[in-house]
Protein backbone atom coordinates (compact mmCIF):
# COMPACT_ATOMS: atom_id res chain seq x y z
CA UNK A 1 0.00 0.00 0.00
CA UNK A 2 1.24 3.49 -0.90
CA UNK A 3 0.26 6.96 0.85
CA UNK A 4 -0.12 9.95 -0.64
CA UNK A 5 2.80 12.31 -0.07
CA UNK A 6 1.95 15.13 2.65
CA UNK A 7 3.18 18.96 1.74
CA UNK A 8 5.02 19.75 4.22
CA UNK A 9 2.70 22.54 6.53
CA UNK A 10 5.14 24.87 8.71
CA UNK A 11 7.73 27.10 7.62
CA UNK A 12 9.84 25.48 10.08
CA UNK A 13 10.22 22.48 8.41
CA UNK A 14 13.67 22.49 6.32
CA UNK A 15 13.71 20.25 2.93
CA UNK A 16 15.37 17.06 3.38
CA UNK A 17 17.44 15.14 0.55
CA UNK A 18 16.19 11.97 -0.93
CA UNK A 19 19.00 9.42 -0.02
CA UNK A 20 18.78 5.75 -1.71
CA UNK A 21 21.35 2.89 -1.38
CA UNK A 22 21.92 1.48 -4.91
CA UNK A 23 24.60 -1.57 -4.90
CA UNK A 24 25.33 -3.98 -7.35
CA UNK A 25 24.78 -7.33 -7.25
CA UNK A 26 27.65 -9.68 -7.02
CA UNK A 27 26.96 -12.01 -9.92
CA UNK A 28 27.53 -8.49 -12.07
CA UNK A 29 30.06 -6.83 -9.54
CA UNK A 30 32.49 -5.73 -11.93
CA UNK A 31 34.72 -2.75 -12.96
CA UNK A 32 32.69 -1.90 -15.66
CA UNK A 33 29.15 -2.22 -14.80
CA UNK A 34 29.92 -0.33 -11.20
CA UNK A 35 31.16 2.62 -13.48
CA UNK A 36 27.85 2.30 -16.01
CA UNK A 37 25.84 2.65 -12.67
CA UNK A 38 27.76 5.19 -11.02
CA UNK A 39 27.87 7.44 -14.70
CA UNK A 40 23.53 6.81 -15.17
CA UNK A 41 22.60 7.94 -11.83
CA UNK A 42 24.95 10.89 -12.06
CA UNK A 43 24.00 11.36 -15.54
CA UNK A 44 19.95 11.70 -13.94
CA UNK A 45 20.84 14.59 -11.92
CA UNK A 46 21.64 12.10 -8.96
CA UNK A 47 24.58 13.22 -6.35
CA UNK A 48 26.51 10.22 -4.73
CA UNK A 49 27.67 11.20 -1.55
CA UNK A 50 29.39 7.92 -0.34
CA UNK A 51 30.23 4.41 -2.27
CA UNK A 52 32.35 1.07 -1.00
CA UNK A 53 32.96 -2.81 -1.38
CA UNK A 54 31.86 -5.32 0.74
CA UNK A 55 33.47 -8.29 0.27
CA UNK A 56 31.71 -11.93 0.84
CA UNK A 57 33.90 -12.96 4.14
CA UNK A 58 32.49 -9.74 5.61
CA UNK A 59 29.08 -9.78 4.25
CA UNK A 60 29.36 -13.66 5.89
CA UNK A 61 31.25 -12.74 9.05
CA UNK A 62 28.52 -9.79 9.55
CA UNK A 63 25.53 -11.08 8.43
CA UNK A 64 24.96 -7.64 6.53
CA UNK A 65 22.82 -9.72 3.87
CA UNK A 66 20.57 -10.84 6.25
CA UNK A 67 20.23 -7.53 8.32
CA UNK A 68 19.18 -6.17 4.99
CA UNK A 69 16.32 -9.12 4.59
CA UNK A 70 15.55 -8.41 7.76
CA UNK A 71 12.35 -10.76 8.69
CA UNK A 72 12.42 -13.02 5.71
CA UNK A 73 16.00 -14.15 6.59
CA UNK A 74 15.28 -14.22 10.04
CA UNK A 75 12.58 -16.56 9.39
CA UNK A 76 14.44 -18.76 6.68
CA UNK A 77 17.63 -19.29 8.94
CA UNK A 78 17.05 -18.85 12.07
CA UNK A 79 12.87 -18.93 13.37
CA UNK A 80 11.95 -22.63 14.07
CA UNK A 81 8.27 -22.96 11.96
CA UNK A 82 6.69 -24.54 14.82
CA UNK A 83 7.49 -20.86 16.93
CA UNK A 84 4.92 -19.14 13.99
CA UNK A 85 1.49 -17.73 15.59
CA UNK A 86 -0.33 -18.23 12.86
CA UNK A 87 -3.76 -16.30 12.42
CA UNK A 88 -6.89 -18.69 12.28
CA UNK A 89 -7.06 -17.81 8.28
CA UNK A 90 -3.76 -19.06 8.05
CA UNK A 91 -3.86 -22.28 10.09
CA UNK A 92 -7.36 -22.72 7.93
CA UNK A 93 -5.46 -22.15 4.68
CA UNK A 94 -2.45 -24.37 5.51
CA UNK A 95 -4.76 -28.02 6.14
CA UNK A 96 -7.22 -26.87 3.52
CA UNK A 97 -3.62 -27.25 0.88
CA UNK A 98 -1.60 -29.74 2.89
CA UNK A 99 -4.99 -32.12 3.91
CA UNK A 100 -3.49 -31.89 7.39
CA UNK A 101 -3.55 -29.62 10.85
CA UNK A 102 -0.56 -27.17 11.49
CA UNK A 103 -0.47 -28.88 14.79
CA UNK A 104 0.87 -32.73 12.94
CA UNK A 105 2.99 -31.17 10.25
CA UNK A 106 4.66 -28.90 12.94
CA UNK A 107 7.08 -32.07 13.83
CA UNK A 108 7.97 -32.39 9.98
CA UNK A 109 9.32 -28.60 10.20
CA UNK A 110 12.21 -27.55 10.07
CA UNK A 111 14.81 -24.28 9.49
CA UNK A 112 16.58 -23.92 6.04
CA UNK A 113 19.81 -24.37 8.40
CA UNK A 114 18.83 -27.85 9.47
CA UNK A 115 17.50 -28.52 6.29
CA UNK A 116 20.82 -27.57 4.34
CA UNK A 117 22.33 -30.25 6.53
CA UNK A 118 19.30 -32.51 6.45
CA UNK A 119 19.29 -32.98 2.97
CA UNK A 120 22.93 -32.74 1.98
CA UNK A 121 22.69 -29.79 -0.60
CA UNK A 122 23.83 -26.58 -1.00
CA UNK A 123 20.99 -23.49 -1.26
CA UNK A 124 20.45 -23.32 -4.73
CA UNK A 125 19.99 -27.54 -4.90
CA UNK A 126 17.28 -26.77 -1.90
CA UNK A 127 15.84 -23.68 -3.78
CA UNK A 128 14.49 -25.82 -6.61
CA UNK A 129 13.49 -28.63 -3.96
CA UNK A 130 11.21 -25.95 -2.06
CA UNK A 131 10.31 -24.42 -5.09
CA UNK A 132 9.44 -27.73 -6.88
CA UNK A 133 6.95 -28.53 -3.34
CA UNK A 134 3.56 -27.24 -2.72
CA UNK A 135 3.67 -23.96 -1.39
CA UNK A 136 1.50 -21.29 0.43
CA UNK A 137 1.72 -18.07 1.79
CA UNK A 138 0.22 -17.84 5.42
CA UNK A 139 1.69 -14.00 5.45
CA UNK A 140 3.46 -11.38 3.92
CA UNK A 141 6.98 -12.50 3.51
CA UNK A 142 6.09 -15.82 5.11
CA UNK A 143 5.54 -18.78 2.38
CA UNK A 144 6.33 -22.12 2.96
CA UNK A 145 6.62 -25.46 0.90
CA UNK A 146 6.48 -29.33 1.20
CA UNK A 147 9.33 -31.34 -0.10
CA UNK A 148 8.99 -34.53 -0.58
CA UNK A 149 12.16 -36.72 0.77
CA UNK A 150 12.44 -40.37 0.39
CA UNK A 151 7.92 -40.35 1.04
CA UNK A 152 8.46 -38.07 3.99
CA UNK A 153 7.38 -34.75 3.94
CA UNK A 154 9.22 -32.01 5.09
CA UNK A 155 8.01 -28.36 5.40
CA UNK A 156 10.63 -25.01 5.50
CA UNK A 157 9.91 -21.46 5.69
CA UNK A 158 11.22 -18.76 2.83
CA UNK A 159 13.48 -22.19 1.36
CA UNK A 160 14.17 -19.55 -1.14
CA UNK A 161 16.89 -17.30 0.51
CA UNK A 162 19.50 -19.83 1.24
CA UNK A 163 20.64 -19.37 -2.64
CA UNK A 164 19.65 -15.40 -2.28
CA UNK A 165 22.30 -15.72 0.27
CA UNK A 166 24.73 -18.16 -1.19
CA UNK A 167 25.22 -16.03 -3.68
CA UNK A 168 26.12 -12.99 -1.68
CA UNK A 169 28.70 -15.31 0.78
CA UNK A 170 30.35 -17.26 -2.07
CA UNK A 171 34.21 -16.76 -1.74
CA UNK A 172 34.91 -13.98 -4.16
CA UNK A 173 31.53 -12.56 -4.55
CA UNK A 174 31.23 -8.91 -3.52
CA UNK A 175 28.79 -6.01 -3.18
CA UNK A 176 29.87 -2.67 -4.63
CA UNK A 177 27.31 0.25 -3.24
CA UNK A 178 26.79 3.76 -3.82
CA UNK A 179 24.79 5.95 -1.59
CA UNK A 180 22.71 9.03 -3.99
CA UNK A 181 21.01 12.13 -2.82
CA UNK A 182 18.75 14.18 -4.44
CA UNK A 183 15.86 17.10 -4.11
CA UNK A 184 12.13 15.61 -4.49
CA UNK A 185 11.34 18.76 -6.23
CA UNK A 186 13.48 17.96 -8.62
CA UNK A 187 12.64 13.94 -8.85
CA UNK A 188 10.18 12.11 -7.05
CA UNK A 189 11.49 8.84 -5.56
CA UNK A 190 8.59 7.28 -7.18
CA UNK A 191 10.52 8.26 -10.58
CA UNK A 192 14.00 7.57 -9.15
CA UNK A 193 12.71 4.13 -9.20
CA UNK A 194 10.47 3.88 -12.36
CA UNK A 195 12.70 5.77 -14.48
CA UNK A 196 16.29 5.90 -13.01
CA UNK A 197 16.35 2.31 -11.85
CA UNK A 198 13.71 0.54 -13.68
CA UNK A 199 11.00 -2.07 -13.12
CA UNK A 200 12.19 -5.58 -11.36
CA UNK A 201 12.10 -7.17 -14.44
CA UNK A 202 14.59 -5.39 -16.69
CA UNK A 203 12.19 -6.16 -19.84
CA UNK A 204 9.15 -4.48 -17.79
CA UNK A 205 11.89 -1.64 -17.24
CA UNK A 206 11.06 2.13 -18.75
CA UNK A 207 13.43 3.17 -21.81
CA UNK A 208 16.49 4.41 -20.65
CA UNK A 209 16.28 2.95 -17.40
CA UNK A 210 19.56 1.75 -15.87
CA UNK A 211 18.08 -2.21 -15.70
CA UNK A 212 16.63 -1.21 -19.58
CA UNK A 213 19.43 0.12 -21.04
CA UNK A 214 21.62 -3.07 -19.54
CA UNK A 215 19.86 -5.32 -20.56
CA UNK A 216 20.17 -4.34 -24.34
CA UNK A 217 24.11 -3.78 -23.96
CA UNK A 218 24.59 -6.85 -21.62
CA UNK A 219 27.42 -8.39 -23.61
CA UNK A 220 29.35 -4.75 -23.79
CA UNK A 221 29.21 -4.50 -19.99
CA UNK A 222 30.74 -7.91 -19.51
CA UNK A 223 28.07 -9.94 -18.29
CA UNK A 224 27.31 -13.66 -18.85
CA UNK A 225 23.88 -12.98 -19.58
CA UNK A 226 21.07 -10.88 -20.08
CA UNK A 227 20.01 -9.34 -16.83
CA UNK A 228 16.20 -10.90 -15.79
CA UNK A 229 14.73 -11.94 -12.72
CA UNK A 230 16.11 -12.09 -10.00
CA UNK A 231 19.68 -11.43 -11.42
CA UNK A 232 18.61 -7.83 -12.56
CA UNK A 233 21.85 -6.42 -11.40
CA UNK A 234 21.03 -3.56 -9.42
CA UNK A 235 18.84 -2.95 -5.97
CA UNK A 236 17.81 0.27 -5.25
CA UNK A 237 15.87 1.37 -1.61
CA UNK A 238 12.21 1.97 -2.26
CA UNK A 239 11.81 4.40 0.05
CA UNK A 240 13.41 6.79 2.73
CA UNK A 241 13.16 4.56 5.55
CA UNK A 242 14.20 1.54 3.37
CA UNK A 243 17.27 3.54 2.55
CA UNK A 244 18.04 4.63 6.18
CA UNK A 245 18.13 0.85 7.47
CA UNK A 246 20.16 -0.17 4.29
CA UNK A 247 22.76 2.61 4.60
CA UNK A 248 23.02 1.38 8.28
CA UNK A 249 23.27 -2.17 7.38
CA UNK A 250 25.79 -1.49 4.43
CA UNK A 251 27.68 1.94 5.12
CA UNK A 252 27.73 1.74 8.74
CA UNK A 253 25.71 4.53 8.97
CA UNK A 254 25.07 6.24 12.47
CA UNK A 255 20.95 6.13 12.99
CA UNK A 256 21.11 8.57 15.78
CA UNK A 257 23.97 11.49 13.40
CA UNK A 258 21.35 11.23 10.44
CA UNK A 259 19.59 13.94 9.28
CA UNK A 260 16.05 12.39 8.36
CA UNK A 261 16.66 10.50 11.85
CA UNK A 262 17.29 13.86 13.91
CA UNK A 263 14.03 15.51 11.67
CA UNK A 264 11.99 12.34 12.89
CA UNK A 265 13.02 12.82 16.51
CA UNK A 266 11.97 16.58 16.46
CA UNK A 267 8.49 15.34 14.86
CA UNK A 268 7.81 13.06 17.99
CA UNK A 269 9.29 9.71 17.29
CA UNK A 270 11.20 8.02 19.59
CA UNK A 271 14.23 6.13 19.08
CA UNK A 272 13.24 3.13 20.22
CA UNK A 273 10.54 3.51 18.24
CA UNK A 274 12.95 3.82 14.79
CA UNK A 275 15.24 1.19 15.91
CA UNK A 276 12.36 -1.07 15.66
CA UNK A 277 11.49 0.01 12.46
CA UNK A 278 14.43 -0.58 10.84
CA UNK A 279 15.21 -3.88 12.56
CA UNK A 280 11.73 -5.67 12.21
CA UNK A 281 9.80 -3.37 9.27
CA UNK A 282 6.41 -3.98 11.39
CA UNK A 283 2.89 -3.66 10.83
CA UNK A 284 2.14 0.20 11.87
CA UNK A 285 -1.07 2.10 11.88
CA UNK A 286 0.18 5.53 10.01
CA UNK A 287 -1.71 8.22 8.54
CA UNK A 288 -5.00 6.18 7.93
CA UNK A 289 -3.31 2.96 6.73
CA UNK A 290 -2.23 -0.07 8.38
CA UNK A 291 0.97 -2.08 6.48
CA UNK A 292 4.57 -2.40 7.05
CA UNK A 293 6.00 0.99 7.79
CA UNK A 294 8.20 0.04 5.03
CA UNK A 295 5.38 -0.07 2.27
CA UNK A 296 3.78 2.69 4.03
CA UNK A 297 6.63 4.59 3.34
CA UNK A 298 7.77 3.70 -0.07
CA UNK A 299 7.86 6.17 -2.67
CA UNK A 300 7.53 8.63 -0.33
CA UNK A 301 9.50 12.10 -0.38
CA UNK A 302 11.74 11.97 2.70
CA UNK A 303 10.14 14.92 4.12
CA UNK A 304 6.50 13.79 3.25
CA UNK A 305 7.77 10.60 5.87
CA UNK A 306 8.81 13.45 8.24
CA UNK A 307 5.21 15.49 7.96
CA UNK A 308 3.59 11.84 7.90
CA UNK A 309 4.91 11.07 11.26
CA UNK A 310 4.48 14.85 13.36
CA UNK A 311 0.64 15.00 11.52
CA UNK A 312 0.84 11.23 13.49
CA UNK A 313 2.27 12.09 16.70
CA UNK A 314 -0.75 14.25 17.52
CA UNK A 315 -2.93 11.52 17.80
CA UNK A 316 -2.33 7.75 18.81
CA UNK A 317 0.27 5.98 17.03
CA UNK A 318 -0.50 2.50 16.81
CA UNK A 319 2.28 -0.63 16.37
CA UNK A 320 2.07 -4.33 16.06
CA UNK A 321 5.07 -6.17 16.70
CA UNK A 322 6.38 -8.26 13.68
CA UNK A 323 5.80 -11.28 15.38
CA UNK A 324 2.21 -10.85 15.65
CA UNK A 325 1.46 -10.20 12.82
CA UNK A 326 1.62 -13.47 10.48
Amino acid sequence: MRLLCILCATTACSALKNTALVFVKPHASTDTVSAFVRSHLMAAGLSIVDEGVKTAEEIDSRKLIDQHYGSLATLAMDVPPSELALTPDALKAFESTYSMPWATAVMSTMTNTEALTSLGVDGLSLETMWRGGLQLKLAPGTYISRIDKAGDALFTVNGFYPAMRQAFVTPGAMVRYLVCEWDEAELSWQRFRRDVIGATDPKAASVGSCRNVMLSMWQELGLSEAPGMPNNVVHASAGPLEGLKERAVWCGADVAADELAQQLFQAGLTRATLDMWLSDNPKVTLGGGTDKVFDLTEEMGAEAVVQLVRAQMGGAYEYAAAQAVF
